[in-house]
């Protein structure tokens, strides 16, 4: 949707966070807050991007002064887990069952050292390294369509060594410890699978991809999965058997690590440069018409640490027809074809769009709060706003509108 539509639905924030049970969660203390919320919620799909408190406060009706604003987002104690989480649940119940849970990273760049999480790492939007504040996110996708339904912060290490700034930041004790994106990607997993979300599958960019741990973490939890993977990656194209080999000679000691002589790995990169048959595939309808790619699909053995895994997986290669680039996956879905998986590896765009959005329509990276608070309280709102937004696209959709 544009900007343009959005304001000529005539919906109404305030009638749609009353309706889905918002209005009990924003509290501070024992007085509603709840007015702020809504004017927050305006303000972020309704005014030009880059609007502060002040352009909140001037511009939309009843939103108090700006210094209340102000104090909404960064003080007020009410519990940005239990908007995401409802957020979450009227998410799901709008998506439905069978859907994939997506992980990626997006972030901010910043232009000073004091916002929460601030340090100097690469940033996609960006494509190099700078001072940027960083999230990692996960979003809900069915049929081509998504939700981002919960997120975190990613704390450098930096941050965790400088306990003088981790308190200025206003960062909790119990969030002062460093995890790595895949491992707040698998917190996430976790919170998921205890809610009982009725997710099918998981999918991942090449950082996670390629993240041993984060694997592990899947096959541990019995999750299927789709993740992207660098094209140096080595694998076996013959199930790897290991031996201990022989004593050379009669001297030294006899041989205790096992090594794979019947096969040696080789690189992904090179099973596409040989690979001969590739098999047309509708990706998905653009602004620009049918998105389609060609796609082959190898099984193959992981190694691991440089160790071999005994499990094979699925080698998913998509070719772009239009500049030849070859995107490439690991899956343990055995049982999809070729098409299917393929279709299913594309829904990682979704994600994609979902950030778009976030930032074009309800200014997501323009938040310039600085402690821990304000900037979850601002990201929840964020993903609220979202919904909103979903929720009359998809009326929209069953009147024939767009």
């Amino acid at each position: 949707m544009t900007a343009k539509e959005i304001n000529n639905c005539n919906a109404d924030p305030s009638e749609f966070l009353r309706n889905n049970g918002y209005e009990s969660l924003f509290k501070n203390h024992r007085k509603s807050v709840f007015h702020h919320a809504v004017s927050y919620v305006k303000g972020l799909i309704s005014l030009p991007r880059g609007s502060n408190m002040s352009k909140i406060s001037d511009n939309i009706i009843g939103s108090g002064t700006c210094r209340d604003l102000s104090y909404f987002i960064t003080s007020s104690p009410w519990s940005s887990e239990d908007v995401m989480k409802l957020t979450r649940s009227h998410a799901i119940h709008l998506l439905g069952p069978g859907g994939a849970v997506i992980f990626d990273e997006t972030g901010q760049q910043k232009y000073g050292p004091a916002s929460v999480g601030t340090s100097f790492q690469y940033l996609g939007k960006t494509g190099h390294t700078c001072t940027a504040q960083v999230g990692v996110f996960a979003s809900y996708c069915v049929d081509n369509v998504s939700a981002l339904v919960d997120y975190r912060l990613f704390i450098p290490e930096s941050w965790i060594t400088d306990h003088e700034k981790s308190m200025n930041a206003k960062i909790p004790l119990e969030s002062q410890e460093h995890k790595t994106k895949p491992e707040l990607a698998l917190e996430m997993l976790d919170s998921f699978i205890s809610e009982g979300i009725p997710f099918r599958y998981v999918q991942a960019d090449g950082l996670y991809g390629n993240d041993s741990k984060f694997i592990s973490g899947l096959y541990e939890r019995n999750v299927s999965f789709i993740c992207d993977i660098p094209s140096d990656t080595l694998v076996y194209i013959t199930l790897p058997e290991p031996v201990l080999p022989k004593r050379q000679g009669n001297r030294g000691r006899f041989p205790t690590k096992l090594k794979i002589l019947n096969t040696s790995p080789v690189s992904v990169k090179w099973l596409a440069e040989i690979q001969k048959t590739w098999e047309p595939v509708f990706v998905r309808l653009t602004d620009r018409g049918i998105k389609t790619a060609d796609c082959a699909v190898l099984t193959v053995w992981r190694r691991q640490n440089g160790n071999h895994v005994n499990v094979p997986v699925r080698l998913i290669m998509i070719r772009d027809p239009e500049t030849d680039a070859i995107r490439f996956a690991f899956s343990n879905i055995m049982d999809a074809d070729t098409k299917v998986i393929a279709k299913m590896q594309a829904n990682r765009y979704w994600i994609e769009r979902n950030f778009e959005d976030a930032k074009g329509l309800c200014d997501m990276d323009s938040f310039r709060g600085r402690n821990w608070n304000s900037w979850h309280h601002h990201i929840a709102l964020v993903a609220l706003s979202l919904l909103f937004l979903l929720m009359i696209q998809l009326n929209f959709k069953k009147k024939g509108n767009i």
